[in-house]
């Protein structure tokens, strides 16, 4: 972490928020102390502000403009918390097209951006430049993930040393005569996505600075990521919220994942990564998965394939009327243990009401794949195991217990998962939550492919429960990462997947719907209340919620 940052993260009342939290024993932890949720549905960004302003919201996350920052950090109602996020924007580059087809062109583009600067004209220094393919946040991002590698006449020499030469119009031409072609940045529509606009043209100025002859094409984001798909671009700006582990840079890098639809948009192909990456994907253990993320970041240095920008610094305002917030380093205030935490400062319980940005719509877990939608989802239904919100290690959530097992030899080896489940657990209904349930959840994905959750279960051999509460997974292959891939699955009632006839067009909020509250029945400490699109989602407490105290109940 900078020096800067650190100043950022104090000046702010981070650190005190961390302090706070580091008192609270997430083992002793019993809530939700709050009754309801309102979850207001606010889509324009001046409007949210206002509205935590006025004592509407309570709980205000992913706050970005630095104006908003400032103007709320003044506030005497509100307090802010800063922490690290699983962030990272990238300039993707068409590997598979002239001229970005040559590592050397990519990393002279790469030393071509003043990234320190973007990051201060457009954030006031609230994120961080980056120059790693995880986010510095990450326990796995290589050491010098923040190094600033801006440099341009080292780009122009390193251009000059492979023949590429500038002609007399200052134009970037190959070593065969043929001159770089003008190429457009995708970006989104400036008034979608002001920011990223604005982030292009700079990236853009820069570029063109060293001779890459560079424009923006700015156009609607689904039409964009169509070209993306279809390798119909040059360059593009992107940001993807990252997941705590890094085989997720198999998927963007490796050359199987190269197809129409596939995260591997800049279409990057070469045997060595692809070996570190296959390495790292099926490690067996924690040791060799060290060792070929290390060798599979070195790798994307030297081949460059996109050009880390920036890790965006999370932002979330509380009003002061709540006490017992949960903050680390690692998580803003609104985070689920903050919702499980939380108690009016003045004792008088009430509904705590938190931003949801935009309008959720779909409520089907098995098609839902936006954010909103999962920020309702996500407090519906738990996983066997959570994150440590101190350390991002795997915690007991459904399963009080795991162990992986490597069983066989040679190519019969395999991986095999025990998990035992809690006892006394239930689903909202009141009903016995058991290892069948688990069985029949990873068995539904499994056998129906969800787009969302199909990758975490496609090497599974078989999911069998044996009694209430040991489920044993047998995969396919070795793979330290399959652990994490089973246990962050959502669980469903068996109950309720025996009942869906075809899970694409299942609408659980179809009032004839039987389990559950709209028919999602989860085990997650709220439950859905009501739904009014354009408005709010009402949530309220799951009265079966594992860590709900027996006072509570």
């Amino acid at each position: 972490m900078t020096a800067a940052l650190a100043a950022l993260l104090l000046s702010l009342g981070a650190a005190a928020g961390a302090d706070e939290a580091a008192g609270i024993d997430i083992n002793k932890i019993r809530g939700p102390k709050i009754r309801e949720l309102s979850m207001l549905i606010i889509t324009n960004p001046d409007a949210q502000i206002m509205a935590a302003e006025a004592g509407e919201l309570d709980v205000l996350g992913d706050i970005t403009r630095p104006s908003d920052i400032d103007r709320l950090s003044g506030s005497k109602e509100l307090t802010l918390s800063l922490a690290r996020g699983m962030h990272a924007f990238f300039l993707l580059l068409n590997n598979e097209a002239f001229p970005w087809d040559d590592p050397v062109v990519r990393r002279a583009a790469a030393m071509s951006i003043d990234r320190g600067s973007i990051v201060r004209m457009i954030f006031s220094g609230y994120c961080e430049p980056i120059n790693s393919w995880l986010p510095p946040v990450s326990p796995w991002a290589l050491a010098n993930s923040t190094q600033d590698i801006y440099d341009p006449e080292a780009a122009r020499k390193l251009l000059s040393d492979n023949g590429y030469l500038p002609d007399i119009a200052g134009r970037l031409t190959a070593p065969d005569g043929r001159p770089f072609p003008t190429m457009k940045i995708l970006t989104p529509l400036a008034r979608m996505a002001p920011t990223t606009a604005e982030l292009a043209e700079l990236i853009a100025d820069s570029l063109n600075a060293v001779g890459f002859p560079v424009e923006t094409e700015p156009m609607d984001f689904s039409t964009m990521i169509a070209r993306l798909d279809r390798k119909e671009y040059m360059l593009a700006v992107l940001a993807w919220s990252m997941g705590r582990n890094p085989d997720s840079l198999y998927s963007f890098y490796h050359s199987e994942m190269n197809v129409e639809g596939g995260y591997n948009m800049t279409g990057i192909s070469d045997p060595r990564l692809d070996g570190a990456l296959k390495r790292l994907r099926f490690a067996p253990d924690r040791k060799s998965a060290e060792t070929a993320s290390e060798e599979a970041q070195r790798l994307l240095l030297e081949l460059m394939p996109s050009v880390p920008v920036y890790s965006r610094i999370s932002v979330a305002a509380i009003s002061n009327k709540w006490k017992n917030i949960f903050t680390t380093d690692k998580i803003t205030a609104d985070n689920i243990w903050t919702l499980l935490t939380a108690e009016p400062r003045d004792g008088k319980m009430r509904p705590m009401t938190m931003l949801l940005p935009e309008e959720p719509r779909n409520l089907n877990p098995f098609t839902a794949s936006s954010a909103y939608s999962w920020q309702v989802l996500g407090m519906i239904y738990e996983s066997l195991l959570g994150t440590n919100p101190y350390t991002l290690e795997n915690m007991p959530a459904i399963a009080e217990s795991w162990e992986v097992r490597t069983a066989g030899s040679g190519e019969s080896a395999h991986t095999e998962l025990i998990f035992t489940i809690k006892r006394g657990l239930r689903w909202s209904d009141g009903s016995p939550l058991t290892a069948r349930d688990a069985a029949a959840s990873i068995g539904f994905i499994k056998e129906n492919k969800p787009p969302r959750f199909f990758d975490s279960v496609k090497n599974v051999r078989s999911a069998e429960a044996a009694g209430d509460h040991t489920l044993r997974v047998v995969m396919n292959g070795v793979s330290y990462w399959y652990l994490d891939n089973i246990a962050g699955l959502p669980c469903f009632p068996e109950k309720t997947l025996a009942e869906i006839k075809d899970w694409q067009s299942w609408t659980p909020l179809d009032e004839k719907e039987t389990h559950g509250p709209a028919g999602l029945l989860g085990s997650g400490p709220f439950t859905l209340k009501s739904y009014r699109a354009g408005e709010y989602v009402l949530m309220e407490r799951n009265p079966h919620y594992r860590l709900l105290g027996e006072e509570a109940k």
